[in-house]
């Protein structure tokens, strides 16, 4: 059973096949890069940043949404928290260690 409505609210807002967050974040960029340097640097800059974020929304087109509650959720994770492990490395004579 097909529920478009449902599929139409989880479908990400999508600017030119790119997200849009990640479509503005390119602008800004390569606008700050051409207004420095050089023009064309500013350009190319701006159609990698669109060709990557084509390929990896073409891929999932939830990417992006996925990676901020990733970024988000690293906090959570800290390793210094975690307990230290032993190595422990076999030999033919036994274990060493």
């Amino acid at each position: 059973m097909s529920r478009p409505a449902a599929i139409a609210l989880n479908k990400p807002l999508l600017i030119v096949g790119v997200d849009r967050k990640l479509a503005g974040l390119a602008c800004i960029l390569s606008v700050i890069v051409g207004a420095n340097g050089s023009k064309i640097a500013g350009l190319v800059l701006f159609l990698g940043l669109c060709m990557m974020g084509r390929r990896l929304t073409r891929r999932d087109p939830n990417i992006f949404m996925v990676i901020n509650q990733v970024r988000k959720q690293k906090t959570l994770y800290d390793p210094i928290k975690r307990e230290w492990f032993g190595l422990v490395i076999w030999t033919e004579d036994g274990v060493d260690g």
